[in-house]
């Protein structure tokens, strides 16, 4: 007689305790009470300040009570900010395990209904056939395997409930007395204390970085996190979501801090400033989270890779993007040009959506991420006013940002390589130029845009990807990218306004790619009734490379896509020896909207 041994049955998994929103809630008042605090404590160091009208002992004895409550209430403020940043670490978790604990409710549910059935099935079996009992036995067996992987699995999730708990215990354990949220370790938990001495200098590399973080369990993580956004945030080599979490506790506290103190109306003017940028990345960073992809239910998400408002005299740093960086097949860079500060961020935001939905749109069905990165200092200078050309200085020293970064980014997904592309515009062209000749960037295709010269290299042959991987669009019409050099008469040599050699022409070597756009720019003449036009170089067509439905944004999808090698190609300008630079572009009929062309995605 053959027997059958059903696996048991699998208890309900207990529902984590809490709301998320609860918890954030909590959070948001523990911030504006540190901001409070820290009123306080610069009111108390304002009013310690030597006041030459009122002198004696009663005035130094004022002064010093002032500056002992500064200095008492400062490190208060600190901590209280640290334990409202690691509540919203508990928070996020609680919500990944709330999600997570309906699955495993569901799970558990299937595999009752299963072993119910099967319960059933051999109840009803009598004089079944070898082969029918063979089916019976491949069942249970495939049962008790799941049965295996469901207590697995439920134990793993009841620790990490357990570890979620414990890290809020610490947290509050950690700031209840006068003394301890007084110290400047306040409001830090025990796991982050011991973890962070571990952690890797900026000297040792990203790959060690991505080693350190990965040997972490996931409770030291949240904790380090909570404690130390600050420095993980700008950390490359770990990963996006990383430090996407980290720049969020940031930005809120940010935002908790400065808008307190603007309706207080004590805002200095530099603080002014980081409270302009910290609003234009959250409302960046709005854009990119609640981004749709037009014709479908997609939702992205958004990752504030990079937040850092003080950066270059208060013009800031920051990189947003579109998908996820940390799984995507293709992963994009942009980098902007002359003039851009944080405050630009939503515009460039909207950039990075619609590249990621030329990508897709065209695309072999791949998953995308496209970033734009403003992780350098661009100048301010305008390159159409004598005088003012953009010192190379400044694309010299964003070429190692740029090329730092994506190191970064490539060590925190060792393991899994997406294709890269850099797409530099404008003066981020020359900035781009430098990180592939200088620094070896690491993408596998670099795309040049409205480019005013490529500083160090001659040619494309110069870059790190080599001359088959450099994508060049340019607008006939586009000022700024006619001041390159384009040969022996070249600009130049005329005018001394570009920042080297004019990636578009022949003598450079790159695939040219159509770029034009159907509004662009025109000088109409009519001799004895007949039309002749030619370019009229101004500044609008320079910044027409992102529009939705152009020449430019189809041809980047493509590339970001992968498939560089489908642009639609265009006749390299050049610079015949009679005559000034040609660019055979200016005679084209560009398109808009046009499948295989200029087709960038459904209308939203």
């Amino acid at each position: 007689m053959t027997t059958i041994d059903l696996p048991g049955t699998i208890a309900p998994v207990k529902r984590p305790d809490g709301t998320p929103s609860d918890a954030e809630s909590l959070a948001g008042v523990l911030l504006s009470n540190a901001a409070r605090i820290n009123e306080f404590a610069e009111e108390a160091a304002a009013l310690a300040s030597p006041n030459y009208l009122w002198l004696g002992e009663a005035a130094s004895a004022y002064s010093e009570h002032a500056a002992a409550f500064a200095k008492k209430h400062e490190p208060m403020a600190a901590t209280l900010k640290r334990v409202a940043r690691g509540i919203d670490v508990f928070a996020e978790q609680l919500r990944t395990l709330l999600s997570e604990h309906t699955d495993l409710t569901g799970e558990i549910s299937a595999y009752h209904r299963d072993r119910n059935d099967l319960i059933a099935d051999v109840n009803a079996a009598v004089d079944v056939t070898e082969a029918a009992m063979a089916e019976l036995q491949d069942r249970t067996r495939s049962l008790a395997t799941r049965h295996a992987g469901l207590v697995d699995e439920i134990a793993r999730f009841t620790q990490r409930v357990s570890a979620n708990e414990d890290f809020l215990v610490q947290l509050f354990t950690g700031a209840d007395t006068v003394s301890e949220a007084a110290s400047a370790d306040g409001g830090i938990a025990p796991l982050a204390l011991s973890a962070i001495g571990g952690m890797p200098s900026v000297s040792d590399g990203p790959e060690k970085m991505a080693q350190w973080w990965a040997g972490l369990s996931e409770a030291e993580q949240d904790a380090l996190i909570a404690a130390y956004p600050e420095r993980l945030g700008s950390a490359d080599g770990l990963p996006a979501r990383v430090r996407d979490d980290a720049n969020r506790l940031l930005l809120d506290s940010e935002l908790a801090e400065l808008r307190r103190k603007d309706e207080a109306g004590t805002l200095t003017s530099d603080e002014r400033q980081r409270l302009e940028n910290a609003e234009a990345a959250a409302e960046a960073l709005k854009l990119a989270d609640d981004y749709v992809v037009p014709g479908t239910d997609e939702k992205p998400g958004g990752t504030l890779w990079l937040y850092d408002p003080d950066a270059f005299d208060g013009d800031g740093r920051v990189a947003i993007a579109v998908g996820d960086l940390d799984t995507a097949d293709d992963v994009s860079i942009q980098i902007p040009g002359i003039r851009t500060e944080m405050d630009d961020s939503p515009a460039y935001a909207q950039q990075a959506a619609d590249l990621y939905e030329s990508a897709r749109y065209s695309g072999d069905g791949s998953s995308v991420a496209t970033m734009f990165w403003l992780g350098y200092d661009t100048p301010a200078g305008d390159p159409l006013e004598w005088g003012e050309v953009p010192l190379e200085r400044y694309a010299a020293d964003g070429g190692e940002r740029l090329a730092d970064a994506v190191d970064g980014l490539r060590a925190s997904r060792a393991d899994n390589p997406a294709h890269m592309t850099a797409i530099g515009h404008s003066y981020g062209s020359t900035t781009t130029a430098y990180a592939a000749t200088e620094h070896g960037l690491a993408v596998d295709d670099i795309a040049l845009v409205g480019s005013p010269g490529t500083g160090p290299a001659e040619s494309a042959s110069d870059f790190s990807v080599g001359a088959d991987h450099v994508y060049v669009g340019r607008n006939s019409s586009d000022v700024v990218a006619a001041l390159g050099d384009e040969g022996w008469l070249g600009k130049d040599w005329l005018f001394d306004a570009g920042l080297g050699v004019d990636p578009s022409s022949e003598d450079f070597g790159a695939h040219r790619f159509e770029a034009e756009a159907v509004d662009r720019h025109r000088n109409v003449a009519v001799v004895r009734g007949h039309h002749y036009e030619s370019p009229s170089y101004n500044i609008d067509d320079h910044i027409k490379y992102f529009d939705r439905d152009t020449e430019s944004l189809y041809n980047l999808g493509r590339i970001v896509d992968g498939h560089g090698g489908d642009v639609n190609a265009a006749e390299q300008s050049y610079d015949p020896w009679w005559d000034l630079a040609q660019d055979p572009e200016a005679n084209r009929t560009p398109t808009s909207d046009e499948d295989g062309q200029s087709n960038t995605g459904l209308n939203p």
